[in-house]
């Protein structure tokens, strides 16, 4: 059985590395939007990566704007408001537009804008119980 300085350290290292959505519309035509989570699969980002990105790039070239969604792991950058559901907008020169966002508040929150609640808290508080349960019970 394991014992509860066990159960702690799982409590407080469990899922404490960030996963996004890593993908480019130009060569993957179901990263864009509507983004459909269910055809791409979440990457482990880097350790000094914690934050997710959805950048949307749009150029204009030929009489046409040519519109790109390009999601990856961030180092740096900025979460916007409501927990990156408001993203910045920068105007380049020669027809370039972005917008970009960062979120940091679960895995896969740089998919589409609604967000789905993950088990990690829900299984460590349970764990968390269980061991108060079992050390209150041997007093």
């Amino acid at each position: 059985m394991l014992t509860p300085h066990i159960y702690i350290v799982y409590i407080c290292f469990s899922g404490s590395a960030l996963k996004c959505f890593v993908c480019n519309s130009y060569h993957q035509a179901d990263c864009a939007d509507w983004f459909d989570n269910v055809t791409q699969h979440l990457t482990q980002c880097n350790d000094d990566e914690q934050m997710c990105r959805k950048i949307i790039q749009e150029v204009y070239y030929d009489g046409e704007w040519d519109v790109r969604y390009i999601r990856q792991c961030a180092k740096l950058g900025e979460v916007g408001g409501r927990h990156g559901r408001e993203c910045k907008e920068r105007v380049g020169t020669y027809d370039v537009k972005l917008r970009y966002c960062h979120c940091n508040n679960q895995d896969g929150c740089n998919g589409a804008q609604s967000y789905n609640t993950g088990l990690t808290l829900p299984l460590s508080l349970t764990m968390l119980s269980a061991v108060v349960y079992n050390v209150l019970n041997r007093v």
